[in-house]
């Protein structure tokens, strides 16, 4: 079976280009952490988040003073940076890199029937290990986590937490748990740092 493609009239190739290019602008935003406070910049994170530019002199590292979950971007400690929305490997680049990109998917658009879509829980490379979750306990239609930063060392536990919202439910530390600060969540789990330990919620 052939399957062709038809454009609308007065419609060219570059002119797709050009809009192809315009949404990949879009789904993008600035978000900064002014006199190194927290600052939540509410977006669509549910095809994930990549830090495609730094502006700030501040560090900003995933995890520890930027990060994401089902709500929108955080920043915190003066990081203020671009963030690019979804698939970033097919937006994030060079104009020309792009402008290549669209003309191929053009050329595909039609021929190929996608079955399935990458797995979005991909964050990039942390500066931090990954450890196994501390705990899980089942209620309701949730579950809870315990996580604990042990001798003030960054933890993340693991947890399917895609399409998720976590709150802290008991902290069980004596160091205050500060969102943002010293902990925080993504679709890959809860981390914690700097001697927060806590049980967290999951709805």
């Amino acid at each position: 079976m052939t399957i062709s493609m038809k454009f609308p009239a007065g419609v060219s190739v570059a002119a797709l280009l050009l809009l192809a290019s315009i949404d990949a602008q879009a789904r993008s935003l600035v978000c900064e952490s002014e006199d190194r406070t927290t600052h939540y910049c509410a977006a669509d994170t549910r095809g994930g988040v990549h830090l495609s530019t730094q502006f700030s002199k501040a560090s900003c590292r995933q995890g520890s003073s930027w990060g994401y979950d089902s709500r929108g971007v955080w920043v915190s400690n003066g990081c203020r940076a671009q963030f690019d929305l979804g698939d970033y490997r097919s937006s994030h680049g060079s104009s020309s890199d792009s402008a290549a990109a669209a003309a191929l998917a053009l050329g595909l658009i039609g021929a190929v029937a996608i079955a399935s879509k990458h797995d979005d829980d991909y964050r990039g490379e942390r500066d931090y290990d990954y450890q196994p979750y501390d705990h899980h306990t089942k209620y309701g239609a949730g579950y809870q986590v315990t996580c604990e930063s042990r001798n003030n060392q960054r933890n993340y536990c693991r947890s399917n937490l895609r399409h998720a919202e976590v709150d802290i439910d008991r902290q069980i530390s004596r160091t205050s748990c500060r969102h943002g600060y010293n902990w925080g969540w993504d679709s890959g789990g809860v981390w914690v740092d700097d001697g927060c330990a806590a049980v967290f919620s999951v709805y």
